[in-house]
């Protein structure tokens, strides 16, 4: 397995790995992928055996908080590490650029792992705002 800088020519072979190992929304378009690349250089790393991706990790930085973001490992590879690996490469990472915070949202099956990682549960309320969610409700009440 090797590990690498994602680059904008991966995205071809990337959209079918996250629609089939985990999922792929409009977030996701080229347009939006490109930004959020340019906006963190050296953030975004994959996981390869050969010419098969079989992991991928979004990291981001806002300058004081930093985000974690498509940690999407294979199904057929999960619990061999992989997701480890990346997760410790995007943290490092992030870590020696000054983060000290790293706040998620997860999946409830994902918590033990996280935890293992060293992430601890947070004591507020998980919100968040988000203009597709606004869009998507308005869309459905013109119909």
């Amino acid at each position: 397995m090797t590990i690498r800088f994602i680059s904008i020519n991966d995205y071809a072979r990337l959209v079918p790995f996250w629609k089939e190992h985990y999922f792929y929304n409009e977030m996701d378009e080229l347009p939006g992928f490109t930004l959020f690349l340019n906006k963190n250089p050296g953030l975004g790393y994959l996981a390869e055996e050969g010419e098969e991706i079989i992991g991928t990790i979004l990291g981001s930085f806002d300058g004081r908080r930093g985000y974690i973001q498509k940690l999407v490992v294979h199904k057929e590879k999960r619990k061999q590490g992989i997701g480890k690996k990346l997760l410790e490469t995007v943290i490092s990472k992030l870590v020696s650029m000054g983060v000290t915070y790293v706040p998620i949202s997860i999946e409830p099956e994902n918590i033990a792992f996280y935890e293992k990682m060293g992430f601890k549960r947070a004591s507020g309320v998980a919100m968040n705002f988000s203009t597709i969610d606004t869009a998507w409700l308005a869309y459905k009440k013109k119909k």
